[in-house]
């Protein structure tokens, strides 16, 4: 068995295989045995140093997470009730380094953040994690098909690793989270089983401390611990972990409205949609910092998330083009436009702002005058802005008469010079005949 214990080692990186030691064996003893007697010798050599796992799983291959059966509990501190908590293990089973957290319930919003606590305490990501059919990982438990959770299926894609659910009353499948929990009974529950924990982060911090020196304690019968087999064979292994957090989000089916917009109703606040997708059903997809809407699993539309109640998010893309130019609207917006007609027009436009209490309410009243600008032309309404300000007449109304009576004196002294034009011609026999 001398041969073996280096092969032991071999065999917990990835791609190295029974065969492929064996054909190594080949090429240095030609002499030597077949392969089924190589892995027989084999199996019985794991039997004596009880390493039967290594042949499962390979280093940084899969992490097996599970809760506990047996519930840990806080103490409020004003009543003294207490209150049951789910304690979370999970376990790299080549290592068999092992993370623990207690946390409110068994919930996606708590179960999710247990397992990237999980990945954060191991310093990176695995290929695979292994999962009871727990309502907040799989929807529908099935032998050849199970249907994930949506937000597990999320966490997944955010952390490159593949979600596989063991099978229905089939505990072997994680046979080594479940013998970590029963050793975690003695050298984490026994120790606080006389202690009194008032708020979850206290119990974790004692946890902490506890977890800490199972993972350093040294396997019986073996020179090595949990931390050191990790350090050695599985940290170089694991994947990188993302730079950004995982938040979890929440979904919301809706309607566009005929205004290109959706109503998120946790915050009865309204995000744009582009112009085309009105009247369709689309999906919200939120979490703290962004909302997301999608149209049969294309994304057509992203924000950041606002929180005030009544309002709009809008993206002036999204809009129809007939609808930006009015998106565009502000005071400086109408300022700027009645500098290209004249100063006394642009001193008009500041006084209507000024005049009322808030500044969309001359909105309608400026565009307005730059529609009597595209009618009439700049001149007369800057010549009828001068006259408003002269005498005080600031609104619309008197703008727009003034330029009336300008077409009027126009329009009569036209008649007047068309009047007193002399026709001359042989027919005409002039004021001379009657004398």
């Amino acid at each position: 068995y001398g041969l073996f214990a280096g092969m032991e080692k071999k065999l917990r990186k990835k791609g190295v295989t029974k065969y492929f030691l064996w054909e190594q064996y080949k090429s240095q003893y030609p002499q030597g045995v077949q392969y089924s007697q190589f892995c027989e010798h084999f199996r019985r050599y794991e039997q004596s140093q009880q390493l039967s796992y290594v042949m499962e799983h390979k280093a940084g291959d899969k992490v097996m997470v599970d809760f506990a059966g047996t519930k840990l509990y806080l103490t409020d501190p004003q009543t003294g009730e207490r209150k049951a908590v789910e304690f979370f293990v999970a376990i790299l089973p080549c290592s068999q380094l092992t993370y623990a957290e207690a946390c409110y319930s068994q919930q996606t919003p708590d179960f999710l953040p247990c397992v990237a606590s999980a990945l954060n305490y191991f310093g990176g990501m695995p290929n695979a994690l292994v999962t009871d059919n727990l309502k907040p990982a799989v929807n529908r438990a099935s032998k050849y098909d199970p249907e994930i959770n949506r937000s597990m299926a999320d966490f997944a894609l955010h952390y490159d690793i593949a979600v596989l659910p063991t099978r229905a009353r089939k505990p072997k499948d994680k046979a080594l989270v479940e013998s970590a929990i029963n050793i975690l009974y003695s050298r984490i529950y026994a120790p606080l089983y006389d202690q009194e924990f008032t708020s979850l982060r206290d119990l974790n911090k004692a946890i902490r401390r506890l977890l800490d020196d199972h993972n350093n304690k040294k396997f019986e019968n073996k020179p090595f611990s949990r931390r050191q087999q990790f350090d050695e064979f599985e940290a170089g292994e694991l994947k990188t972990l993302p730079r950004q957090l995982f938040e979890l989000r929440t979904y919301q089916q809706a309607r566009v409205h005929p205004n290109c917009h959706v109503l998120l109703s946790k915050d009865k606040h309204h995000y744009s949609v582009p112009y085309q997708y009105v009247g369709q059903k689309v999906q919200i997809a939120y979490c703290s910092k962004s909302v997301e809407i999608y149209h049969k699993y294309d994304r057509i539309a992203s924000h950041s998330r606002n929180r005030i109640n009544f309002k709009y998010t809008t993206n002036a893309l999204h809009l129809h083009p007939r609808h930006q130019y009015y998106k565009q609207w502000s005071e400086d917006f109408f300022k700027e436009k009645s500098l290209q007609i004249g100063q006394d027009t642009h001193l008009l436009i500041e006084q209507i702002f000024q005049q009322n209490k808030h500044p969309e309410q001359g909105f309608k009243t400026c565009q307005g005058i730059l529609h009597l600008a595209q009618k009439h032309g700049n001149d007369k309404v800057e010549q009828a802005a001068t006259v408003c300000l002269e005498y005080d007449m600031v609104s619309y109304r008197k703008l727009e008469y003034i330029i009336s009576l300008y077409n009027d004196l126009q329009f009569l002294s036209e008649q007047e010079n068309e009047t007193s034009i002399v026709i001359t011609h042989e027919n005409i026999r002039g004021e001379s005949y009657y004398k």
